[in-house]
């Protein structure tokens, strides 16, 4: 039987810095709407919420393009080592970011002891998301590179998400079909 092998694709630097380039503009967009929403999210307001879900994706997709270009850079690439530590800025920056939204939109919705009227699905998915992104951003290889702000956030995220799992039941019908 005969296994065919599948080489993987060399990636030169200028594959990837267009890329990079637009990952930046879309990580500075996501930290402008990060503001916005810690001053301006209410439980009558979550379409600001919405769109900044919607960026958040286009980012990690983004994300995932460029991460598998640095994986598989042209060996000997002089800017590599540049590139990494630019894209886990930039990954960075922009989790540290959607915790903090994250923590603001649940500190709304946890509020009371009822989640408002359509969010159910918003909030559990919100849960998962702030779940993923501390998890994320606690990996070994961004260890060096987190500053004071960002690790006050993540306490708070963990102590949020401790908070949540005790009120899930009250708040999360699990019963429903």
């Amino acid at each position: 039987m005969r296994v065919s092998t599948v080489s993987k694709k060399i990636y030169q630097e200028s594959d990837i810095i267009d890329l990079q380039e637009a990952m930046k503009k879309k990580a500075d967009r996501i930290l402008s709407m990060v503001t916005t929403i810690e001053n301006e999210v209410t439980s009558n307001n979550f379409g600001l919420y919405d769109d900044f879900i919607k960026k958040i994706a286009d980012f990690d997709t983004l994300s995932i393009l460029v991460e598998t270009r640095l994986q598989n850079i042209v060996p000997g690439s002089t800017l590599a080592g540049q590139m990494r530590e630019q894209y886990n800025d930039l990954r960075i920056g922009v989790v540290h970011g959607q915790i903090k939204a994250g923590i603001k939109f649940l500190f709304v919705c946890t509020a009371s002891n009822t989640l408002p009227l359509g969010s159910q699905n918003l909030f559990k998915e919100e849960l998962r998301r702030l779940y993923r992104s501390q998890t994320e951003i606690s990996l070994p290889k961004y260890k060096n590179q987190l500053d004071e702000n960002v690790l006050q956030d993540m306490s708070l995220a963990e102590l949020i998400l401790q908070e949540i799992i005790e009120k899930a039941p009250s708040l999360l019908d699990f019963n429903a079909d």
